[in-house]
């Protein structure tokens, strides 16, 4: 992977076992991993395999402990082991000394079951806001290269509306330095929206999703797209069995709705986007950000 050009763009998978996150929301018990996850990520595989494109997995430490040998095939394949927090806990949730205590756990069983250095870091929930930004002095204290957590738009549970969408390098607080790399938003219906994943790119058009990262190519900035292993699955994702009561069931039939609105169109917004595009894992941009590119101060909250 070191001796490819850095991509243009750069392609993400956020590896989590929904089954597992709901059952330690309403449990407490994130019980063992369901079998789903495996099979779903077989299908990314073959997605990105089809299209000849590398990318970055970030992966929670949950996955990491209970299945160390999927995490050496896929490094072995050729992608980017990242990390994606232990057991998906947003960072608002966590003191700066826990989330310490949980990225050196994670980081350490990331790297034995990859056998390779895990460089970057996404926050679970895109949870670094303008109020957790110390959260980026405990990433860079543990010794990652970069952080893929910020989301340029002004949204009711995460993002940080006025920041920098284009990657930066930039000195902390602490003294130490790390790489931004920001999931790409765009202008629509008059305000920002994160267009490359999640719920606007499900309903989105393949031809608006386009656009955006022709957009991006025109600016010189990279088009950083986040996906799922669910949103390559077959079946409809269903947790209502996870929740207890009347007023929960009712509530995680609404989130599965939403959830399954639009999904089965990923793995063809994808496949065409590395098609028409050169995408790649995140490691080498942001190297190159890190060598190239000009260091900023990270600014204060509003």
């Amino acid at each position: 992977m070191a001796d490819r050009p850095a991509p243009a763009h750069c392609l993400s998978v956020d590896v989590e076992d929904y089954r597992q996150i709901l059952s330690l929301r309403h449990r407490r018990d994130p019980g063992p991993l369901s079998p789903a996850l495996e099979r779903d990520m077989e299908r990314v595989l073959e997605v990105l395999c089809l299209a000849d494109v590398k990318a970055t997995f970030f992966v929670t430490g949950t996955v990491a402990e209970a299945r160390p040998d999927l995490l050496r095939r896929w490094a072995a394949l050729g992608h980017e082991i990242g990390c994606h927090g232990h057991d998906h806990t947003p960072v608002w949730a966590m003191a700066p000394e826990a989330l310490r205590a949980e990225l050196s756990r994670t980081r350490r069983a990331v790297e034995n079951a990859s056998g390779q250095p895990a460089a970057g870091y996404r926050a679970p929930v895109f949870s670094i806001r303008w109020d957790t930004l110390w959260a980026l002095d405990v990433v860079a204290e543990c010794g990652f290269e970069y952080d893929s957590s910020v989301m340029p738009v002004r949204n009711r549970r995460y993002g940080v509306d006025g920041f920098d969408p284009a990657p930066r390098r930039y000195r902390l607080p602490s003294g130490l330095s790390l790489v931004e790399m920001p999931l790409t938003v765009a202008r629509a219906w008059g305000r920002l929206v994160p267009v490359a994943g999640g719920g606007y790119f499900r309903l989105f058009s393949y031809g608006r999703i386009r656009r955006a990262a022709a957009e991006c190519g025109r600016l010189g900035r990279p088009f950083v797209l986040y996906c799922h292993p669910y949103e390559f699955s077959p079946d409809p994702v269903d947790w209502t069995d996870l929740a207890g009561g009347r007023l929960g069931r009712l509530r995680a039939r609404l989130e599965c709705f939403k959830t399954n609105l639009g999904r089965t169109k990923v793995p063809g917004i994808v496949a065409g986007l590395a098609r028409e595009f050169r995408f790649g894992p995140l490691g080498p941009v942001a190297r190159q950000v890190r060598d190239h590119g000009t260091e900023s101060i990270l600014g204060t909250p509003r």
